[in-house]
């Protein structure tokens, strides 16, 4: 049977041994030149070989583990050039890569879940693990008794060495290569976009540089430590975490890391032995603190994110009611004035794209809309033998008709909701002349800029829809004539400004909200022909 990987895919012995093999010349290379990380005698500051054995065992399991072992067996440096302790130390040095092999790392979870369980079974566990055995082993092998200094600088050389490299080159690959190891659906979906926010990575990197600069400058004179300095390296980490989430932070963390321990390894005093265990624990200080900064702070963005989404789906759905609260108003006026169907939802789809061509958005486009679907929900309060009489109204029937406009404002007052919508229900029936005799009269005598702009929207919207569909007094009249008639009432009855716009939007094709149901002549005639005013 083909071998399966932890997820449950199933690989062709080719595909292994493929894999075998870059592991193998990972840790073989990179064994080769952990001799550049030395800081005193067999300790060096970061195992890079480490790195490559966890990445063989995540990867290709018991593949993974025995291409380590012979990449560590070719390539013997330090204490595992005598002999046969070649043989035992890659042994243990392949223990690193045996523990994340078997270890549970279900690709399920939060992303803090993920990433705890990676960095116990991955870093901390198997190095552990193979610090101990390894420090161990040299003791025995070499007769000496480590204490004090010694033991404590061989351990954190081991242990924490090979965390550091493991944190620093492995967890990047991870993130690149099999995310949902580290981090959920979710922050992956973060993760994507944020990597493709090539100007923030440059603000980032030149962050992280200019603090590399400084470490350089300033501290081989002695008045500042690298530490502290290194310290600052925090900062990009956790708006990376932050921006991007824990992916982004611990990719952060790796480079920033980098930076760090070049300028260690530059300026630590090796000749100091009696300072060096300090200077080391301070180094491992900060560059743990990089790697636990991304995961705290990308896990707290995260739960912000999921926070604020759950709001925002409680928002939406919140909207969804109150839309639907709104539009049962206005099906409560259609139900009265049965002969005027369709006629707020019209005009609050129109009176919508007017606003929008003139300038009004978000919350503002919002109210204009509900206060056209319910400009006319005070017509509940008139008699039927008004609403649908066939001819014209008497004086006092007039009057009856004319009251619902407060009526409808009586009735918004009651929703705060609602509220910013009463001046325009209030006002829709103001002329821009200020006008309050004649056939179609003002009721509180406000014109020109006094009458506020959504209200002018929603009476000459208004005034369109009533000429161009049928009424019980009047049959509807053709669109020319409706053109006609406003352009005529353009400085008198209309905004001139709310006409033009209206008539270009209506002879546009109809997109996501459609202008309405209107005659098809209307939307065959040419667009600046139809809006041009009439010769006079």
């Amino acid at each position: 049977m083909e071998p399966r990987d932890r997820s449950g895919t199933r690989h062709s012995l080719w595909y292994n041994l493929a894999g075998c093999v870059l592991v193998f010349w990972g840790c073989a290379l990179l064994n080769g030149v952990g001799g550049l990380f030395q800081i005193a005698g067999g300790v060096s500051f970061v195992y890079p070989a480490s790195a490559a054995a966890v990445l063989g065992g995540i990867f290709f399991g018991w593949w993974g583990v025995a291409a380590a072992f012979l990449g560590y067996l070719v390539s013997p440096w330090g204490i595992a050039e005598q002999g046969l302790n070649g043989l035992f130390l890659s042994g243990i040095g392949a223990l690193q890569a045996a523990i994340p092999a078997v270890a549970p790392l279900p690709e399920r979870g939060s992303s803090f879940a993920r990433t705890r369980r990676f960095f116990l079974y991955a870093v901390t566990l198997n190095t552990f693990a193979s610090a101990i055995l390894g420090v161990a082993f040299v003791a025995y092998r070499t007769r000496m008794l480590l204490t004090g200094h010694a033991a404590g600088a061989a351990f954190l050389g081991w242990f924490l060495g090979d965390s550091v490299a493991i944190c620093l080159l492995a967890v990047p690959l991870v993130l690149l290569i099999r995310p949902h190891l580290l981090i959920s659906e979710d922050e992956l979906v973060i993760l994507r976009e944020w990597l493709h926010r090539w100007r923030f990575h440059l603000v980032l990197a030149a962050a992280m540089l200019a603090d590399g600069a400084l470490m350089e400058l300033t501290t081989p004179s002695g008045v500042v430590s690298i530490h502290w300095l290194g310290s600052l390296l925090l900062g990009p980490v956790l708006v990376a975490a932050t921006a991007g989430g824990t992916g982004a932070g611990l990719m952060t963390a790796a480079v920033a890391g980098m930076i760090y321990v070049v300028q260690v390894l530059r300026l630590i005093d090796v000749s100091a032995s009696s300072a060096l265990l300090g200077e080391m624990l301070s180094a491992y200080v900060n560059i743990a603190a990089l790697t636990f900064a991304a995961v705290i702070a990308g896990g707290y963005a995260a739960r912000a994110r999921s926070l604020l989404h759950t709001l925002d789906e409680h928002r939406t759905q919140l909207q969804r009611s109150f839309e639907s609260a709104v539009m049962v108003l206005a099906a409560a006026i259609e139900a009265k004035d049965p002969t005027t169907e369709g006629h707020v939802q019209r005009v609050a789809r129109l009176a919508a794209r007017v606003g929008r061509r003139l300038g009004l958005n978000g919350h503002r486009l919002e109210v204009l809309r509900y206060a056209a679907i319910l400009h006319d929900i005070g017509k509940i309060g008139v008699p039927e033998s008004v609403l649908n009489k066939p001819g014209a109204l008497a004086p006092a029937e007039r009057e009856q008709m004319e009251t619902h406009v407060t009526a409808g404002v009586e009735i918004i007052e009651k929703i705060d909701l609602l509220a910013p919508a009463i001046p325009f229900i209030r006002y829709h029936q103001e002329r821009w002349d200020g006008a309050t005799t004649g056939r179609f009269p003002g009721y509180f005598g406000l014109k020109g800029e006094e009458i506020p702009l959504e209200a002018r929207i929603i009476a000459a919207v208004d005034a369109f829809d009533a000429m161009t569909n049928d009424r019980p007094y009047r049959r509807a009249i053709p669109l020319r004539e409706a053109r006609e008639e406003l352009w005529r009432e353009a400085g008198r009855q209309f905004d001139p400004r709310v006409v033009e716009t209206l008539l270009r939007v209506v002879t546009e094709p109809p997109d996501g909200e459609a202008s309405g149901h209107w005659p098809a002549q209307g939307r065959l005639e040419s667009a600046w022909g139809f809006i041009r005013p009439p010769e006079v």
